[in-house]
């Protein structure tokens, strides 16, 4: 029996954003991780998660779907977007370094420029997001250590009043 590949496509992506899903996002990060150290190349990966008041602040199902939903707006269409459990990802291939720093503010003032709805019926609200960057292979060699830097990336641009970028490289707010 035959699969088709709508069924396969549609085991990857989530059905209402067109995003990866996290056990999807998870495999091709690590798939990229192996074809960079082979060919020695280059990318990054941003996680990015609205700014809100206080640590435990998240938005609603609603608006991170939303959020989800706008950012592959913001990218090539060879970069891929995926939901994780603590953040939106962004894989940003053969881009590093400062590049990177300039592709995830963009991604970061582009989201401040929408306004999202909770709902069909609520009001319009503009959000910011924090963004942690990081870049193979300056930031790690495999996808544990990237994840693990870019959350630490990302938690400290919280820290700092959100609102910006932190990575390897600098920060930008």
């Amino acid at each position: 029996m035959a699969i088709a590949k709508e069924e396969i496509v549609g085991g990857l992506l989530d059905g209402q954003t067109q995003i990866f899903r996290e056990e999807a996002f998870l495999h091709l990060l690590s798939r990229e991780a192996v074809r960079a150290t082979r060919y020695q190349d280059f990318f990054s990966v941003c996680l990015l998660r609205p700014d809100g008041p206080g640590d435990r602040w998240r938005v609603s199902e609603d608006v991170e779907r939303a959020m989800s939903e706008k950012i592959p707006e913001f990218v090539r269409g060879t970069d891929m977007v995926g939901q994780l459990s603590s953040a939106i990802a962004v894989i940003l291939l053969h881009t590093a370094g400062e590049d990177a720093l300039r592709v995830a503010d963009r991604i970061r003032a582009n989201i401040e420029q929408v306004a999202f709805r909770e709902g069909p019926d609520g009001p319009p609200q503009r959000l910011t997001v924090s963004v942690g960057k990081v870049s193979f292979p300056q930031d790690g060699h495999d996808h544990a250590a990237l994840l693990s830097q870019a959350l630490a990336f990302l938690e400290e641009a919280t820290h700092r009043g959100g609102n910006q970028v932190t990575g390897g490289g600098g920060i930008r707010d």
